[in-house]
């Protein structure tokens, strides 16, 4: 039984339980195993485009989950973990995100942890909007998101210039909450929330676009 397999059988009985930070094709897999058990999952990464995040597995009767991330500021950065996730370099410094074990490891260390400066944790915000697309489809969320056709979105797909966890996307891919699309030339778009279908079976969703 692999580790994703043993975090789904733990979450069977009703429980909540966490992962450590996992790669996007781990992340793709968890929410395709969470969705044939009848579990919700909530991916958290701690900054803003972050492509190695946790996730949290819980049950149908639970309202919502806490995000067990901080993000704290170091001089140098730290060793590669299960419990330490992604690290964005600042000038004389460096954001990581930490769950709970990997910043008690840290400090164990010896290492000072600080808060991060201000305006260092910068919102991925050029525009929140909500979009009324035909599916979830990466080229038709994507063509909407950035303003462009869907022909010229196609065709940056099928160039291999647009990028979803962690992987180049194909225009047949469907997106899902927390995705995150970095679409060369046009900068990224990260999917917020499905708000439901419109009267003609239309798909009204809540993104967010950055560069």
């Amino acid at each position: 039984m692999d580790a994703l397999e043993a975090y789904i059988r733990k979450a069977r009985g009703g429980r909540v339980v966490r992962t450590p930070f996992l790669s996007p094709e781990e992340q793709d897999r968890l929410r395709k195993r969470a969705q044939a058990e009848g579990l919700k999952v909530a991916f958290f990464g701690g900054l803003p485009l972050a492509e190695r995040r946790c996730a949290v597995l819980y049950p149908e009767e639970v309202p919502s989950v806490s995000d067990p991330v901080e993000v704290v500021y170091l001089k140098d950065p730290p060793e590669p973990s299960p419990y330490v996730g992604e690290v964005e370099e600042l000038e004389e410094g460096v954001l990581v995100a930490l769950l709970p074990e990997g910043k008690k490891a840290l400090q164990a260390q010896g290492l000072t942890l600080l808060p991060p400066p201000e305006g260092a944790l910068r919102p991925l915000k050029e525009g929140v909007q909500t979009l009324v697309v035909p599916s979830l489809r990466v080229d038709a969320v994507g063509a909407k998101g950035f303003g462009v056709s869907r022909t010229y979105f196609q065709e940056g797909v099928k160039a291999g210039k647009v990028r979803l966890r962690g992987r180049p996307a194909s225009p047949k891919d469907e997106l899902a909450p927390g995705d995150v699309l970095y679409a060369e030339g046009l900068g990224v778009l990260k999917v917020l929330e499905v708000l439901g279908s419109t009267r003609r079976g239309r798909i009204r969703v809540r993104v967010e676009r950055g560069r």
